[in-house]
């Protein structure tokens, strides 16, 4: 039996965060006067049944009061997003009438961004300026980006900006399974955004920033100029940078994707583990002050508490070091007050005040591994250590670190594999070497920082670090090059998701309770896990799909059979594997054909396998024949009996005319592929709106998908 009054935030956190999904996930339809008015009477029914059960004494009816608090606490979920979230601002953007007569005026509100060709911006609206020079005052926030140069490399944090182009509306993801980057914006708080030519904006010359966040971003500034100053440039300036004070913009993705591969990811976020480091190299710097000395002991607590936030400061107080740097300061806290509280209990509620100031960090994935990671360890380490005694010293050692990461990486599984499709297998090789060396680097970084004003010791200590950084990238390189280093394509749905983390909760609940009926209940939702998998996975077999993707500047049209599938596409997709990871690869994922398929250029003129026949601009595939726009086809004779077409898709910059087209083939369905030139694509919209010929626009629509 678990043991409640234990973990008291525990109890509060689970209906207050369904509360804080219910409101986010059914897109808040409930009124905040509603909202409001319900939890009130929740709150009045709820003290009127505590009243009741103690006044006269009715025991039985402690179950209904543990009902109606947890249907409040829910509620309360639920008005926290209400409250928290800018949209439902009257005052908002969204519901300002303006145009683009108008202009607008915004505050920088984080550290600019400066990119190769733009520099990229919060902008915190403060107004709107019509014609009659009249200011409304406005809120919400805009995604920014400005036009690069030397003008714009000089917006700060804080600073005053006129802008004359008005925002526009995050579009939603065109393709099936693209990552939802306005659904991510939103949750930020983010619903336009806006792209300005350096004549189209002005600085005002006023700052209006937060005192202690202006001395956060100039202290990192400073800090990365210290680093290069030093002589730590390259990659290994950008993992320092990273690993350090958590500014990882400059790392470059070839290097990202090696630390995903080799599983360590969260080395290189600033998080637990650092905060971790600097706590532990303090606890033994002030290891004179007397434990068993009570003011003592007070103030030893009292300087780690000042030094913990004062690291968080210089890590530019990024959500996720004010994760860890709050979860520590619990434990704290609780020692200098003399309370010896639970582990887990002090992890609830430090969660449970990160909601309550922005409860879409509910749906941060950075929030949820680095939770999940620190239940994990806290609760599996123990029990997988003890699976084996080992004798010998060193190898113990390893063992000891190797439980470590197994049970993290068990607690992050779930996540990891829903939301990026892919599961490092090398993850326990590669933080076995890569723990122990980024403690040395942290440690060293936070001594070449405090040195770095004292001549030849500063330039001493930045090589040693360098050299360091240099043997971690050497490390992760060596072991993405490793056979199988990393699955990829792997899918799991919402039930399957659902599965998994109840899996891993009921096995934390066996490990602590000792309870057989979890084992059960583990392995009912293991067989419901596995019969979703084998439905899908026959479903898979039988499927027959062609898919035309919205790219920006190139064609992409998937044909898909079974367990396999036919890619067909331009110069552009075929040479750059990154547009295709964004646009495609979560789709053809999901249909099951990631690691079966074949990459074919629009411009080979034959190909033909079991499913796909092509010849020249023309495809056959499901007894549909699809035709292509080919510079090299000629439409201009009007033929006497015209081919039937399903459909014809118009792709890249090939000017033609539709009505000689329709003079050689009759199209049952015109696809206008988003590749298309815009002045070429409103030509062709007219003509066939003109005659009366059906069209499907890809811009406009998104992906088509038969």
């Amino acid at each position: 039996m678990i043991n409640w009054f234990k973990y008291p935030f525990i109890r509060i956190l689970l209906p207050f965060a369904i509360g804080i999904w219910i409101a986010y996930s059914f897109q808040r339809i409930t009124a905040n006067v509603e909202i409001v008015a319900l939890t009130s009477i929740v709150v009045v029914l709820t003290i009127t049944i505590a009243a009741l059960s103690a006044f006269l004494k009715i025991y039985s009816l402690r179950w209904l009061f543990g009902l109606t608090l947890n249907v409040l606490l829910i509620l309360i979920g639920a008005l926290t997003v209400h409250i928290r979230d800018a949209d439902l601002d009257e005052r908002n953007i969204t519901f300002c009438d303006a145009d683009s007569t108008c202009s607008y005026i915004a505050r920088v509100s984080e550290s600019p961004l400066i990119k190769e060709k733009s520099v990229k911006v919060v902008l915190e609206m403060v107004g709107v300026v019509r014609n009659d020079d009249t200011i409304y005052a406005t809120t919400g926030k805009v995604m920014s980006y400005f036009e690069r140069s030397p003008r714009s490399d000089t917006i700060k944090y804080g600073d005053l900006i006129a802008f004359f182009d008005p925002p526009e509306v995050v579009e939603p993801p065109q393709n099936p399974e693209q990552f939802d980057y306005k659904r991510f914006l939103s949750r930020k708080g983010i619903a336009h955004s806006v792209y300005l030519k350096n004549d189209r904006w002005l600085a005002l010359g006023v700052n209006q920033s937060n005192p202690l966040y202006r001395f956060s971003y100039w202290l990192r500034e400073n800090l990365l100029a210290t680093m290069q100053r030093l002589g730590i440039t390259g990659d290994e300036y950008a993992v320092a940078a990273a690993i350090l004070i958590g500014y990882d913009d400059t790392l470059p993705d070839e290097l990202r994707q090696s630390y995903v591969a080799a599983g360590s990811m969260h080395i290189l976020c600033v998080s637990g583990m650092h905060v971790g480091v600097v706590f532990m190299v303090f606890s033994y710097m002030l290891a004179f002050l007397n434990k068993r000395k009570r003011p003592q002991y007070v103030i030893q607590q009292s300087l780690l508490l000042l030094l913990i936030w004062l690291y968080a400061l210089l890590a530019g107080l990024a959500p996720s070091i004010l994760r860890a740097t709050i979860m520590l300061s619990f434990v704290i806290v609780g020692n200098i007050l003399n309370r010896k509280g639970v582990l887990i209990n002090s992890l609830a509620a430090s969660a449970f005040l990160l909601l309550c100031i922005k409860p879409a960090n509910l749906f941060d994935i950075g929030f949820l591994l680095s939770y999940t990671a620190v239940v994990g360890i806290v609760v599996l380490q123990k029990p997988i250590y003890q699976l084996f005694y080992i004798k010998f010293k060193p190898l113990d050692k390893i063992w000891e670190m190797t439980s470590v990461t197994l049970s993290a990486q068990i607690a992050t599984a779930p996540f990891t594999i829903f939301f990026f499709h892919q599961f490092p297998l090398y993850f326990w090789l590669s933080n076995l070497f890569m723990t122990p060396i980024s403690t040395v680097v942290i440690m060293g970084g936070m001594l070449m920082l405090l040195v770095s004003f004292i001549p030849y010791i500063n330039i001493a200590v930045a090589w040693c670090v360098k050299w360091m950084i240099h043997i971690m990238n050497y490390v992760v390189i060596s072991i993405e090059e490793l056979p199988f280093s990393i699955i990829k394509g792997l899918y799991v749905n919402d039930l399957e998701f659902i599965c998994l983390l109840l899996i891993f909760i009921l096995i934390m609940l066996t490990v602590t309770l000792k309870d057989k009926k979890f084992v059960f209940a583990m392995m009912s939702f293991a067989l419901i896990f596995s019969v979703s998998q084998l439905c899908r996975e026959i479903g898979q077999r039988n499927q027959q799909s062609f898919t035309v993707y919205s790219m920006s500047k190139g064609t992409a049209v998937d044909f898909v059979c079974g367990n396999d599938h036919v890619l067909l596409c331009d110069t552009m997709v075929y040479n750059n594997p990154s547009v295709a990871e964004f646009s495609i690869n979560n789709h053809i994922i999901k249909e099951g054909v990631f690691k079966n398929g074949l990459n074919l250029l629009l411009d080979d003129e034959n190909f033909e396998n079991s499913f796909v026949k092509k010849r020249k601009n023309i495809v056959s595939f499901n007894e549909k024949l699809i035709g292509f726009s080919d510079e090299k086809a000629y439409f201009g004779v009007k033929l006497a009996s015209r081919p039937h077409l399903d459909y014809f898709i118009s792709c890249g910059k090939n000017n033609f005319d539709l009505e000689k087209l329709l003079n050689c083939y009759v199209i049952d369905l015109l696809i206008i592929d988003s590749s298309i030139p815009e002045f070429l694509r409103q030509k062709i919209i007219a003509k066939a709106e003109e005659i009366g010929q059906e069209y499907y626009d890809v811009k406009k629509r998104g992906a088509f998908v038969f």
